[in-house]
């Protein structure tokens, strides 16, 4: 990947940033804004690892310096977060350095109002606010300011967010942490009591706001609330002799009443419903998994699961705390980022990710003789994994700004780093054996683990079904192995699912539908059963790619993915190894790696070799200049296709050699760059048999190209030029 310096040192701040490899098309991502004298250096992931840094362990636990190293600090990124506010008065943090740490160029309040609420911007009010909003703030979008703060009479403080470049939109929840989300106890008080109406329309807001750089905040990020007593989500039903609201399912039929019916606390609008409206809009919406230490995550965090329609667009966060079973690689990089702590991922494992949550570092507000002042705090609880996970997705979208939001989200999924711990048959938490790796198949315990900002600049880490990219002109390197290894294991999941959902059907005499004497509970739990079941049907249990639009994609890693992967438009060029069939129909496959399966041609152009200088924009992975790519399967060049030969001297040429049939109808192009010696043949192609010919190109018919006589042969299983003569300099 390119990672150039495309900015300078000015008086206020250094000016460092990169752009995606061989970008060809729009504006580079902004440059890291950060202060004079950060030793901080593009390609250095330990410059960036000051005392600033190191105060948040997440940044540790997450990899996040090899972000910054990359170029990518999450700027022009807008990230709501919808919390008890953010205290404004934080202006070294919450303001850009440039502007000296002016409030309202980075951190922007978003006004709501609904319900008995009234217009609410979203910045702290001591009235009714905590310094919840401001914590989780601070840990998304903190400035890299480089001060040694310090606390009235205590140590250095300060420290930086994770996406410390981003702009944040803050929705203010009009309460402060201690407001209840749930089933109201009878003793509930007015402070415990959360407006759902207004609630519901801040995430609209927050979700719809005009942002100053005209792009739209992509993910919400949201840990706002206590879980009240009158809920548990350690079991998925109601234990027996538990009361009615325990359980998550019940849980869930509260939470997600529809606007318009009474819930058991006589509420008729239902807060839940504006969150899943944001959703529904593609905007990624992250819960946090809440801190009870049960097996599954709160309802809100579980959505997706009764809801399966917003896989990909909501995700709940569990904990680790980052200093139990953390190690470091030599480099002084994290291998193991930490422990699961607190609620774990349980039925949402497939939506879910793990981030730090013990000990974490971020700012606070204090109110001192009625005053509030800015300061620094520790807190503990999954409101602190949340910021980071959607902090970490930021990075990620910019670092790859032709992905979807669900693509980008997929791409964090996939390339997370296992933590210490698993679970046991009993559910108990045991040593992984497979700590430190990135991971391979999510867990009730840890979902899919922990973002590795190292492995995510890389990207995707799988494919969980078809991946349909749209490049955008930009020209980009993937240089992670990529599987389908989860989703082919979900397949598993589904069928066993599946076969329990047919049984209950039997079990409850749902086979012909619901009886019209149904009540609530079966009501809901048959409605869950048909959506799930639905999403199953449609689900694709194998990966596949699919490249759209101009620009170069080269797949440098070991790609092992079942599905086919089609060209459409731009090149594809695989310069590592692709075990599947590769399908052309537009645009150009290129490459100087091997193709396992076959390769057709139906519209577009066969490519083959690495030319000096695609190879030296390929960093991440070892990658040499190449002429021949190699397919393991038939290669067919159809009518409408085409292969296309570079010529630069007679040992130096790009072919493509098959272990299947080689079947020609389509054209053949030549590119001559260098002298040839009259005799020389050229094996272009070779096969186990070449069926047909190029388009007007029978047995030994000879063709002018740039200057040269060539006869064509299709003997001996192979597609040879041999070189004639040079045309007189009249005849070129």
């Amino acid at each position: 990947m390119t990672r150039a310096l495309i900015a300078a040192l000015t008086p206020m701040v250094v000016l460092a940033g990169a752009q995606p490899a061989m970008a060809q098309s729009s504006e580079p991502p902004p440059p890291i804004r950060s202060y004079e004298g950060d030793p901080g250096r593009l390609g250095d992931p330990a410059s960036w690892r000051t005392p600033e840094f190191n105060r948040d362990a997440g940044l540790v636990a997450m990899g996040a310096e090899f972000a910054y190293a990359a170029g990518y600090s999450g700027a022009g990124m807008n990230i709501g977060v919808v919390d008890s506010g953010v205290f404004a008065g934080h202006i070294r943090e919450h303001g850009s350095l440039e502007t000296n740490y002016a409030i309202g160029d980075r951190y922007f309040s978003v006004e709501a109002q609904g319900g008995d609420t009234g217009p609410t911007p979203g910045f702290y009010d001591p009235a009714f606010n905590d310094s919840h909003g401001t914590h989780v703030s601070g840990t998304v979008g903190a400035s890299r300011d480089g001060v040694g703060e310090t606390q009235p009479g205590g140590p250095a403080a300060n420290m930086h967010g994770v996406a410390f470049n981003s702009n944040i939109y803050a929705g203010n929840t009009h309460k402060t942490d201690g407001v209840l989300y749930g089933v109201l106890p009878s003793t509930a008080t007015v402070a415990q009591t959360p407006d759902n109406a207004y609630l519901g329309n801040v995430y609209r807001a927050v979700n719809a706001a005009p942002t100053a750089n005209g792009k739209p905040v992509r993910i919400i990020t949201t840990s706002w609330g206590s879980q009240p007593n009158t809920e548990n989500y350690h079991t998925y039903g109601t234990p027996p002799g538990a009361p009615a609201t325990f359980g998550l399912n019940a849980a869930w039929r509260h939470l997600s009443t529809p606007d318009g019916v009474a819930d058991v606390n006589g509420k008729t609008v239902h807060w839940l419903n504006g969150a899943i409206d944001a959703a529904r809009s593609g905007t990624i919406v992250q819960f946090t998994a809440g801190n009870s230490g049960y097996a599954n995550p709160s309802p809100r965090g579980a959505a997706p699961y009764f809801l399966p329609a917003l896989e990909g667009s909501w995700y709940t966060t569990s904990g680790i705390n980052p200093t139990v079973g953390r190690t470091f690689n030599p480099d002084g990089s994290v291998l193991v980022p930490g422990q699961q702590t607190f609620n774990q991922c349980g039925v949402a494992k497939w939506s879910c990710v793990t981030a730090p949550a013990n000990g974490i570092n971020s700012t606070t507000v204090q109110v001192v003789n009625g005053v509030p002042q800015p300061r620094y705090g520790s807190s503990s609880g999954t409101s602190m994994a949340g910021p980071h996970s959607a902090a970490a997705l930021a990075l990620v979208m910019q670092r790859f700004p032709y992905l979807t939001n669900e693509q980008a989200l997929y791409t964090m999924f996939t390339t997370g780093r296992q933590n210490n711990t698993v679970s046991d048959a009993a559910g108990t938490a045991v040593p992984n054996p497979t700590r430190g790796q990135i991971v391979q198949v999510p867990d009730a315990r840890n979902g899919w683990h922990t973002p590795s900002l190292r492995e995510a600049m890389n990207g995707p880490g799988q494919l969980l079904g078809a991946f349909d990219v749209d490049t955008q002109g930009y020209s980009d390197v993937w240089s992670n192995d990529i599987s389908d290894v989860a989703i082919r294991a979900r397949q598993q999941e589904d069928a066993a699912e599946a076969a329990a959902w047919e049984a209950t059907k039997v079990a409850k005499g749902w086979t012909n539908g619901l009886p019209a004497d149904a009540n609530d509970v079966d009501r809901s739990d048959y409605a869950i059963g048909l959506r799930r079941e639905q999403a199953r049907s449609a689900r694709a249990h194998e990966g596949s790619l699919t490249k759209r639009g101009d620009g170069m994609l080269f797949l440098a890693g070991n790609d092992s993915w079942h599905g086919t992967s089609t060209v459409r438009a731009g090149t594809l060029s695989v310069v590592g190894s692709h075990a599947s069939a590769i399908d052309v129909r537009g645009g150009t496959l290129g490459g100087s790696g091997s193709v396992g399966d076959s390769v057709t041609v139906t519209d577009g152009v066969l490519r083959p070799g690495l030319t000096a200088e695609e190879a030296a924009q390929i960093t991440d992975v070892p990658v040499a200049p190449g002429n021949v790519l190699n397919v393991g399967g038939d290669v067919t060049i159809g009518r409408e296709g085409g292969l296309a030969v570079t010529v630069s001297g007679d040992g130096d040429y790009t072919s493509v050699r098959a272990a299947g049939d080689v079947v020609l109808s389509g054209d053949l192009t030549l590119d001559v760059r260098g002298s040839l010696t009259p005799g020389t043949k050229l094996t272009i192609m070779s096969g186990s048999s070449i069926k047909g010919s190029f388009h007007a190109m029978p047995e030994k018919r000879v063709l002018n190209a740039d200057g040269y006589l060539f006869r064509v042969s299709y003997k001996n299983d192979n597609v040879t030029l041999t070189v004639l003569r040079a045309l007189p300099p009249m005849a070129k």
